[in-house]
């Protein structure tokens, strides 16, 4: 049965009289990735050690995953808080994390195994098989975390190994509650219900900060959750331990000799809803839910939405059909190249096509409201949710404005996102505040210094206006100066509709003509 991870082969990589004492003591305090690093081949030789007894391999792997939670916890945070343009970088962190968290499950799988061959002969190892069977549920628990956060496909063996676990622990009849780590207690059951009720939530359109945030939700509300054999209430998903996959909604059924297993949020999407009133009652997170990011209340807010939304079942359809297309756009990524490529536009240059950060992109399928479609690992090396993109329409130079709301990495190192279009003509204008225009100055020398992006059309006959800003230029609550090419206007801001590192979407009201 448990035979679904097998591991990289080379046990030679790290000396077999090296015991994990003598590594621990060895590991860099300050640099994560060598000390990982250094983890994971020290996991990877104890395999390869024939001699251990089983009490023996499962003391030194313990050993290993203590001095590892501190340092793969240091990874994380790294990760989630560096800029995603620094691939290099990046790379580094999710293979060292990801290659441990796999080294882990497969160390105390293996584990789990021997006992499992010969229980008899292994009953001193009868206590410890409970918390091996919970670490490696943990263990995947992380592979998939580290997976969606870099928005690719868990892989086959990662839905094997839940599925050959859980098989075994019903087989089995281990206790359930375990002290999984030093001051840590949970349950086998509840170390499942985490990893799949994770793998069920929709996370391709949130930041990889707020999918970290998404998954402390999920750690905080599992004892709420639900599994059982039958689609009993509470339940919105199923899981097939016979043909292992991701999880399925219960409104498609399951093949006539699947295997399932019935769950869902249960009582938690109530909880959950009660949590979002009184963080809009209190400005505060309710009682008993913390979280390891200190982040403001608005984006938690947001967060815990989402996960209610996908909990209770109130996702939202899309807003537009969609149609199958097969064709290729251009695309110009960030605002500061958008307003170089407007530019352009205005100056009527004829060298727009030596622009570098230009990029041709293959789109599936079209809507009114936005795109499919599919990236080279190279053209989408910048990509992630919240990128602002510019989209040349069917007109050379008629430019569109859009923003990246999903990522899923698949096959090849290829990315599908799905784009929302803001703007069907984007305008270059030029904006200034009152309190910027020199006094004693005629109207014809008061030109706006800023420039910005129009994204509504023909701002004469609108009451409002959504323009793209340079983040924190125009956001007070003082009259602002647009010119639309010719064409003066006074704006006053309204609110900020989004908001990134380099620009903001501000919705404006027209207040009436400038001279």
């Amino acid at each position: 049965m448990l035979n679904w991870l097998s591991g990289r082969k080379n046990a030679d990589a790290f000396p077999t009289n090296k015991r994990a004492r003598d590594v621990i003591a060895a590991l860099p305090q300050n640099n994560a990735v060598a000390a990982v690093n250094a983890i994971t081949e020290a996991l990877e030789g104890i395999r390869g050690v024939e001699a251990l007894t089983l009490d023996e391999r499962y003391d030194e792997i313990h050993q290993l995953d203590a001095a590892a939670q501190t340092h793969t916890r240091t990874l994380l945070r790294e990760y989630l808080n560096t800029s995603r343009q620094k691939k290099l970088r990046e790379g580094e962190l999710w293979n060292c994390a990801y290659g441990c968290w796999r080294e882990l499950a497969s160390a105390y799988v293996g584990c789990v195994q021997r006992y499992s061959a010969d229980a008899q002969g292994a009953v001193t190892f009868r206590l410890k098989v409970s918390v091996a069977l919970a670490r490696a549920l943990r263990a995947l628990r992380r592979q998939l975390q580290w997976t969606r956060i870099r928005y690719a496909a868990p892989s086959a063996e990662l839905w094997s190994g839940l599925a050959s676990l859980y098989t075994f622990i019903e087989e089995s009849g281990v206790n359930d509650t375990v002290q999984i780590y030093a001051g840590e207690t949970t349950t086998i059951n509840g170390e499942f219900l985490k990893a799949i009720m994770q793998s069920a939530l929709s996370c391709e359109n949130l930041l990889p900060l707020g999918q970290d945030l998404a998954t402390q939700v999920v750690s905080h509300y599992a004892p709420m959750f639900v599994l059982s054999k039958t689609a009993d209430a509470g339940c919105t998903h199923w899981f097939d331990l016979k043909h292992p996959q991701a999880p399925v909604r219960n409104t498609r059924a399951p093949g006539p000799d699947a295997d399932v297993r019935y769950f869902g949020a249960g009582l938690a999407a109530e909880a959950l809803q009660k949590a979002l009133a009184h963080l809009d009652e209190t400005r505060e997170l309710p009682p008993g839910l913390t979280l390891e990011e200190n982040v403001e209340p608005a984006f938690v807010r947001s967060i815990l939405d989402h996960v209610y939304q996908d909990w209770s079942g109130k996702t939202q359809a899309r807003m537009h059909e969609r149609h199958k297309i097969n064709a290729r756009i251009t695309v110009v990524p960030g605002f500061k190249d958008i307003l170089r490529t407007l530019e352009f536009v205005v100056s009527d240059s004829l060298d727009f096509t030596e622009q570098p950060t230009a990029e041709s992109w293959v789109v599936d399928d079209v809507s009114a409201g936005g795109y499919g479609a599919v990236l080279p690992a190279v053209a989408g090396d910048w990509v992630e949710v919240g990128s602002l993109i510019a989209i040349e329409g069917d007109v050379p130079r008629d430019w569109r404005v859009g923003v990246v709301r999903r990522v899923l990495r698949i096959e090849g190192n290829q990315q599908r996102v799905g784009v929302q279009v803001l703007s069907q003509s984007a305008a270059l204008v030029r904006m200034q505040r009152v309190d910027q225009r020199p006094a004693g100055l005629s109207a014809s020398q008061r030109l706006p210094l800023d420039f910005a992006i129009l994204l509504t059309a023909d701002p004469g006959n609108q009451s409002e206006v959504e323009v793209l800003v340079r983040s924190g230029s125009f956001t007070n609550r003082d009259d602002v100066h647009m010119l639309a090419g010719k064409r003066p206007f006074v704006l006053r801001p309204k609110a900020v509709v989004e908001r990134n590192a380099a620009c903001e979407r501000v919705a404006f009201t027209v207040v009436g003509t400038s001279t």
